[in-house]
């Protein structure tokens, strides 16, 4: 329980620190290097320890810290609330970000 618990706090600083309201190529390429890092450690956890809810939910808080900093990494644009500081400017147009 102490890993899971350590790991959680370490995924929301990582999002906190790395993919907050204002952002930079730098920062969310190195949130995603730390999410990996996270990501194996916890695939290890799960495939060699007990099962539990909370585990799960690491999993799941994992795969969606990723996809939110994949998704932020893809736009070249600073839109909403969200600020870049590799892409000030708003576009003219809405670039899709799905693929």
């Amino acid at each position: 329980m102490v890993l899971i618990t350590q790991s959680w706090k370490e995924l929301k600083d990582i999002m906190s620190s790395y993919v907050g309201i204002v952002r930079s190529n730098v920062r969310l390429q190195r949130a995603l290097d730390r999410l990996w890092l996270l990501y194996s450690e916890t695939e290890n956890l799960y495939n060699t320890t007990t099962l539990s809810p909370q585990l799960c939910e690491l999993r799941n808080l994992i795969t969606i810290a990723y996809l939110v900093t994949r998704s932020a990494s893809m736009r070249h644009e600073s839109r909403g609330l969200h600020y870049t500081t590799d892409f000030p400017d708003l576009l003219d147009h809405r670039e899709e970000t799905l693929m």
